[in-house]
């Protein structure tokens, strides 16, 4: 992987992670009004240091974009630490705040957007390349399109399921996000190997 996917990769993937962080909050916070006053209490505190959390790794990844490799260094960790606490809070909020469904049409309508992103900018970056190269760059994109609505049908089977546990909500969000991840850093390498001049211009 070039140092330029390597960048493109690292910020797709932390903003897709940032973005369900943005989601999951909005869903605790909806739900506040209806807890008790200390959890009520509890849930904002929670809510304010989620934001925080989102509005430092977008700072980070304004640098990265900014600066390159240089800021990648100390970006990384960083959105990794803080995706950690956020699991850690997610898990035990979903629990004391019942609101385990919404989180998870959450997180999940959030994922689903940022395969909807990655596919849109494929697609515009597929216009504006050559020709004789364009048959490739639509080859890939198509390939795209059939992950995002296979993540989609997996996350939709859940949700109609109505009783998932959280623990399974849980699993199909990780197994979306890895696949997403995967996908976001390969297209980007074949795209790149092809020479159709999509990847220097993400």
């Amino acid at each position: 992987m070039t140092d330029q996917s390597q960048i493109d990769g690292f910020v797709k993937w932390a903003k897709a992670r940032l973005d369900e962080m943005s989601a999951a909050a909005k869903a605790l916070e909806e739900k506040l009004g209806k807890l008790d006053e200390q959890l009520h209490q509890e849930g904002e505190q929670t809510v304010v240091q989620v934001r925080q959390w989102v509005s430092d790794g977008e700072a980070k990844l304004k640098q990265v974009q900014e600066q390159g490799e240089a800021a990648l260094v100390e970006a990384r960790p960083y959105v990794e630490k803080v995706w950690s606490d956020f699991e850690t809070q997610a898990n035990r909020w979903v629990e004391r705040a019942g609101n385990q469904k919404e989180t998870f049409d959450a997180q999940a309508k959030s994922q689903l957007a940022s395969w909807q992103t990655m596919v849109d900018e494929f697609v515009q970056k597929a216009s504006e390349v050559e020709k004789s190269s364009r048959a490739d760059a639509e080859v890939e994109i198509e390939r795209l399109k059939g992950e995002a609505k296979k993540a989609e049908a997996q996350l939709d089977e859940l949700r109609k399921a109505g009783a998932a546990s959280w623990s399974a909500m849980s699993k199909a969000l990780d197994e979306s996000r890895s696949a997403f991840e995967k996908e976001a850093l390969a297209s980007l390498d074949r795209i790149q190997q092809s020479k159709t001049g999509l990847g220097k211009q993400f």
